[in-house]
Order: structure tokens, then C-alpha cells, then sequence
């Protein structure tokens, strides 16, 4: 491994090694183009700290934005590498069955982005 793929290994555990980022990709996993306030509302969070998780995890290569109107949709990244496509898949097929990690699924099936956003104002 070069000293390059080790940066990138490690930026991409640091990215994983909290409880809330690795619930957002779970929710991306599961369901794509969510905004910040669905994920907010979701996970329980305050939105600066959504975002920063997002911003970080974005930084790391893991998930990928887009705008769309009023909104930024996030997604997993559709350009993974193999490691990290496989490190998702494996850290997954481990927490499939999680309670937290069902609830947030649970609440994705749910989730009215228009209900959110005129009760928040995004």
C-alpha cells in the first residue's frame, strides 16, 4: 500500500469512527437523495452537526452531493473505490440488524421532505 492509499484508508476510517456518520450512511445506504433536514429529523441531531458529519464524509469520498431547487440531495458516492464500496457493504452486513440502524430505516420509509421543510423553513 502506498503512502497515498494509507492517507486515504485512514481519512476513510477517521470519516466512519462516529456513531452519527455511521448512521447517515446508513440512511444513504438505504435511501438516496435525502436533504440535511430529513437526515436531521431523522437521526436527532442539530443540523450544524449534520452538516458538519456530511461535510466530513463528503471530504473522505463517501457520499457526493447535488442541488437540486431548494435542496442539496445526498447520496453514497457513485464513484467509490473498492475498499471503501466493500468497507460500507461489510459495516452494514454487521449492523443489519441494529435497532437504532432499523428505527432510522423505519423513519426514511416515513419521512415527508415538503412537511419538514415548510415546518423548518429550509
Amino acid at each position: 500500500m502506498s503512502g497515498q492509499d494509507l492517507k486515504q484508508t485512514t481519512k476513510i476510517i477517521k470519516a466512519v469512527a462516529d456513531e452519527g456518520r455511521i448512521r447517515i450512511l446508513g440512511l444513504l445506504k438505504y435511501k438516496k437523495d435525502l436533504c440535511v433536514c430529513e437526515i436531521t429529523e431523522i437521526i436527532g441531531l442539530a443540523q450544524p452537526t449534520i452538516s458538519s458529519h456530511l461535510k466530513l464524509l463528503e471530504n473522505a469520498g463517501l457520499i457526493e452531493s447535488y442541488k437540486d431547487g431548494l435542496w442539496v440531495n445526498y447520496n453514497i458516492a457513485s464513484s467509490l473505490d473498492s475498499f471503501s464500496r466493500q468497507f460500507i457493504e461489510i459495516l452494514y452486513k454487521n449492523l443489519r440488524n441494529d435497532k437504532q440502524i432499523k428505527t432510522d430505516e423505519q423513519n426514511a420509509k416515513k419521512i415527508n421532505r415538503d412537511m419538514i421543510c415548510k415546518k423548518k423553513a429550509c
